[in-house]
């Protein structure tokens, strides 16, 4: 009878050997998501996602599920010694498949890049990566700003040790925003700024960006009852090129999300970041201007903490941002950060925060 039960133990976490490996089970609870609130494990996959379905198709959701259902931030991490490590995963059909990085951590070190190319779902299976010395250590994958996946399983060394990693008890971070926030310019998760800003302050990151998305409330649904102690929002730009005004949909919106946030997290810090700098001087629809969005963010924040909501701060984006964080001017992107940008962008946004926690 205990070798039976001995027999059903392993069967739930090594489903087999390939090529002299053994493949571990997506539903091992030794493999550590980060990133991702909502996570599902089965003998079949392991599905890690930013958000939930029924927030993003929600119609006061105004955020485009392809972009949402990528996975810019998210992470699995596991401990092994084995030399040779192969994570399986199929490509999300339902998620924008853009150019992608995906970052190979070892004991917190960057020490691979492995490059993706657009919609490669036919031959992607997985990445692969190796472990020369044998020696056990923490290995972290880092998937990439606009590309989804399912993980498959880990595939190692026969005789190898598969260990939990160490929960990660740092503070939580949320990023919220659009295509900015996401990654777009990016193809890597490390190289976006709430990655880099995460990085600096000691901050586990969870990035609910999406590309394309406008001020929504209903993201504060989505972590209502979760831990979380920073929130960046910096949103405007896409509800600006909509053609929306201040009173119209602006200051509504932002106020009801701000009011969530700040209620469901009274001893979080929350960062209001107006639009950026951009080349672009009109909006695609209306005749309002961006500096008129900004205004209104700020005067929807201001109410608040005029009412108490001690725990919100503004940060001015064009103080922080300029033409050295995008593509030279004439260049068809007007607003996204470049690689270099992304980073600039963090430093200045670091700063931002230690002066007003200073």
């Amino acid at each position: 009878m205990k070798f039976l039960s001995l027999i059903l133990i392993l069967a739930l976490y090594f489903s087999g050997t390939v090529n002299g490996q053994y493949v571990i089970s997506p539903d091992n609870e030794r493999i550590e998501p980060g990133g991702a609130f909502f996570i599902i494990r089965t003998p079949e996959k392991l599905i890690l996602n930013r958000h939930l379905p029924e927030i993003i198709n929600m119609p006061e959701t105004e955020a485009a599920p392809r972009n949402a259902f990528a996975q810019s931030g998210v992470s699995i991490s596991f401990i092994t010694d084995s030399k040779h490590i192969k994570v399986l995963m199929e490509p999300r059909l339902e998620s924008s498949l853009r150019y992608a990085i995906f970052g190979i951590y070892k004991n917190g070190k960057l020490v691979n890049e492995i490059k993706v190319l657009p919609k490669n779902t036919e031959i992607f299976d997985g990445i692969s990566f190796e472990n020369p010395e044998g020696e056990l250590a923490q290995w972290k994958v880092l998937f990439p700003t606009y590309y989804g996946v399912d993980i498959k399983g880990i595939q190692l060394d026969e005789d190898s040790k598969f260990k939990t990693p160490e929960k990660d008890e740092r503070p939580v971070y949320v990023a919220i925003g659009n295509s900015i926030t996401q990654g777009t310019g990016q193809a890597a998760s490390f190289q976006t700024y709430p990655y880099i800003l995460a990085d600096k302050k000691g901050w586990q990151l969870y990035n609910m960006a999406v590309g394309g998305s406008k001020i929504s409330w209903p993201f504060a649904l989505e972590i209502k009852n979760k831990k979380v102690d920073v929130i960046t929002i910096l949103w405007g730009f896409n509800d600006w090129n909509k053609g929306y005004t201040p009173k119209g949909e602006i200051i509504p919106r932002y106020t009801k999300l701000l009011k969530m946030l700040a209620d469901d997290h009274p001893e979080a810090k929350i960062y209001c970041i107006t639009p950026t700098y951009t080349y672009a001087t009109k909006p695609k629809n209306g005749n309002v201007s961006l500096d008129e969005i900004r205004e209104a963010e700020k005067k929807a924040a201001m109410k608040l903490k005029d009412k108490g909501y001690k725990n919100i701060f503004i940060i001015n984006g064009p103080d922080i941002s300029g033409p050295e964080n995008l593509k030279p001017q004439g260049s068809k992107d007007k607003v996204h950060f470049t690689v270099e940008g992304a980073a600039k962008f963090a430093e200045s946004l670091s700063d931002a925060i230690s002066k007003i926690a200073d």
